[in-house]
């Protein structure tokens, strides 16, 4: 037993911190503690991270991540479930792939990994048949990575037949209007490709449809633009929610980072568009954040280039580096990282004391090679300080942490 002291834990009632002793079971062939008090008065206990947008690559691109890796990525940056996007070979759409990829799973049982469910062309029209075996659903309105883009007709099909089967899983939406990135096909530089009027045009739609299938939950991911903001601050509608990404709060086009690596869908946007979406996730207008981890190896994004960055390690510490600059309250992230999220994907989350990280959320440190645990083995925040480092993470009261960093 060892027992964490004078720790400033959340109270979710109270929607504040609370110090309290917090006592908790150990591997004392895993971990080396000297003194069974640790004295916390300079951490926080915090809710662990759920991110509800990650692509651990397998099966089919292992090289890039696996499950595995994919699950200590996760840990290691506090965050304990995530949902696992279809884009793997052979695509997560059918009840076959959902059950061969929830085997998958199954190699690790550290961090819990939700499996989505692809909307495409041959099951749209069936699309019920899956929700026994999946915990969300994944649209991509255009082409990202690999060839799952689905036209609005089999969407609207999908969404009719999820509407009769009475379903209470989410619908993700990748929002970039096929037409417009086909208007833009010839233009050189990856940004002008997919401008923000492709996701605005999108949004637009996928508004529609909210409002058309009211009983649904419908989510759109990765949000980009100060342009789609202005349409979400209008809408209001109860049952979309929407989630922005660390790379759209820190990163633009003209970031210290080479163009190889900046590539992502949707494209990094502009520095004010940057301030904008940390303004709307501070006042709920952008309602969640996930990582959309999409890691390629650095051979890869050197040479044949693809689109997509790794992020799930690096998505609570780039919130608590916005807290830290106060442009975050704590009430607000954590509804952003933990409670929205939860209630999103249907968790019962388990009890606080029994499932939390410690965070130093004062002292900066860099993220370098010996931070990264992907197999990617590159960041897009490399170099960058970031606050709220790890120390311990605790699940259903057994220690899977204790950080050297």
């Amino acid at each position: 037993m060892i027992v964490f002291s004078n720790l400033k834990i959340w109270n979710n009632e109270k929607r504040d911190f609370e110090v309290k002793d917090v006592e908790i079971d150990y591997d004392p062939a895993l971990f080396k503690i000297a003194d069974p008090e640790i004295d916390c008065r300079d951490y926080l206990g915090i809710p662990p991270g759920i991110d509800l947008h990650v692509h651990f690559r397998e099966p089919g691109f292992e090289h890039k991540e696996d499950i595995l890796s994919g699950a200590e990525t996760a840990l290691f940056g506090g965050v304990l479930t995530v949902l696992d996007m279809p884009n793997t070979n052979p695509i997560t759409d059918s009840v076959k792939t959902l059950q061969q990829k929830r085997e998958i799973t199954k190699k690790q049982d550290i961090v819990d990994i939700l499996i989505a469910a692809a909307i495409t062309e041959k099951n749209a029209e069936s699309i019920d048949s899956l929700d026994d075996y999946c915990d969300a659903y994944k649209v991509f309105m255009s082409e990202s990575f690999g060839e799952l883009m689905v036209n609005e007709d089999k969407i609207t099909a999908s969404l009719n037949k999820l509407e009769e089967s009475g379903t209470i899983k989410p619908i993700i939406f990748h929002a970039e209007d096929p037409r417009i990135l086909e208007e833009r096909a010839t233009e050189q530089s990856h940004y002008k490709k997919r401008p923000p009027e492709a996701e605005a045009i999108a949004l637009q739609k996928i508004l529609q449809w909210a409002k058309d299938y009211s009983s649904l939950k419908l989510h759109v991911t990765h949000v980009s633009s100060s342009l789609s903001l202005k349409l979400l601050e209008l809408a209001n509608i109860p049952n979309l929610t929407s989630d922005t990404c660390p790379r759209y709060l820190f990163l633009n086009q003209f970031s210290e980072l080479d163009e190889n690596y900046k590539k992502v869908n949707p494209p990094l946007r502009k520095e004010y568009d940057n301030q904008s979406l940390i303004e709307a996730l501070s006042m709920g207008i952008v309602d969640m954040v996930s990582s959309d981890h999409s890691p390629h190896t650095i051979s890869e994004k050197e040479n044949e280039k693809p689109c997509g960055m790794p992020g799930v390690q690096e998505l609570l510490p780039a919130v608590f580096t916005l807290i830290h600059s106060g442009e975050l309250e704590w009430e607000r992230a954590i509804e952003a990282f933990s409670t929205f999220p939860s209630k999103l994907l249907n968790i019962q989350n388990e009890p606080l004391e029994e499932s939390f990280q410690i965070i130093d959320p004062y002292t900066p440190f860099t993220v370098d090679s010996k931070w990264i645990k992907s197999k990617a083995g590159w960041s897009p925040f490399q170099d960058r300080m970031l606050f709220g480092s790890l120390k311990y993470v605790i699940k259903n009261s057994q220690m899977l942490i204790k950080a050297d960093y």
